[in-house]
């Protein structure tokens, strides 16, 4: 797998993405940064809870709700990005989507499984949304029962998915922090 990076910085790529996917904005987020900052020129504002940093940008217009995506990036131990799951909602009330942005070597027709241990043999089931220069993006609805069953877990999980040879190939992912993140994204 190549160990290139697939995204660009967060001031650039969160608008982007929202309006590519049209799901919930992938970010990237840096597990090795303080745990709340803030951007003077994006006013964007990043929370980390564990492994996952809530990402949050102020509304563009008067009495909207900020736009704001749980987000957890995995890098190589290099630094290269490889892989960001994000989840979120462009509206209130619409449901929570799950965005997973993987290098664009991949194996169609294929799915993106997230599994939360080695004996989930399928868990999460997202479907690729299309591929864009460096990277290719799968999403879906995130069912409340993937909620409740991650919310009680800190451990690692998997992003399994097929590389354009056919191989499966399984990115590692934490699972540690999401329920604080979950429940402060929802407030």
């Amino acid at each position: 797998m190549s160990e290139r990076p697939v995204l660009m910085s967060i001031r650039s790529f969160f608008p982007a993405l929202v309006l590519i996917a049209g799901l919930a904005a992938p970010v990237l987020a840096q597990t090795d940064k303080p745990s709340s900052s803030e951007s003077a020129s994006s006013h964007m504002t990043a929370k980390a809870y564990g492994s996952w940093t809530l990402h949050c940008q102020p509304a563009h217009e008067e009495g909207a709700e900020p736009l704001c995506a749980l987000a957890q990036t995995i890098q190589t131990s290099s630094n290269k990005v490889i892989a960001v799951i994000s989840i979120g909602r462009l509206h209130p009330g619409d449901p929570v989507n799950i965005v997973v942005s993987l290098p664009a070597n991949v194996s169609f027709p294929s799915t993106v499984h997230i599994r939360t241990d080695k004996n989930d043999k399928w868990g999460l089931e997202l479907q690729w949304q299309r591929c864009i220069p460096g990277a290719c993006i799968a999403g879906g609805e995130l069912v409340p029962a993937a909620v409740v069953h991650w919310s009680n877990l800190q451990t690692d999980g998997q992003i399994v998915f097929q590389d354009a040879a056919g191989d499966e190939v399984a990115v590692p992912m934490s699972l540690r922090g999401f329920g604080d993140g979950y429940n402060a994204l929802n407030k």
